[in-house]
């Protein structure tokens, strides 16, 4: 997982891509075009992303459960209510 540029470059296992069949996908986020256009599909329930929300504290848990394949679709940290 690497959110936001970080470092514009990144060593990747090949190995562990190759033999767990991953695969590796890139996005900007989107143009704004791309956006209301999914904004579009949110907005009357067409498309409903399937969210797994945790708490700020539980970070760093959150992110070992991605590292092990425990998340399906999205894991988001609520900041504050």
């Amino acid at each position: 997982m690497l959110v936001g540029m970080g470092k514009l470059e990144a060593t990747i296992d090949t190995n562990a891509m190759i033999l767990g069949q991953v695969e590796l996908v890139g996005s900007n986020g989107g143009s704004k075009d791309d956006i209301a256009a999914v904004m579009k599909w949110i907005a009357p329930g067409d498309l409903e992303p399937t969210l797994s929300v945790i708490d700020f504290e539980e970070i760093a848990d959150g992110v070992e459960r991605l590292k092990r394949g425990e998340v399906t679709g999205h894991l988001v940290a609520k900041v504050a209510e």
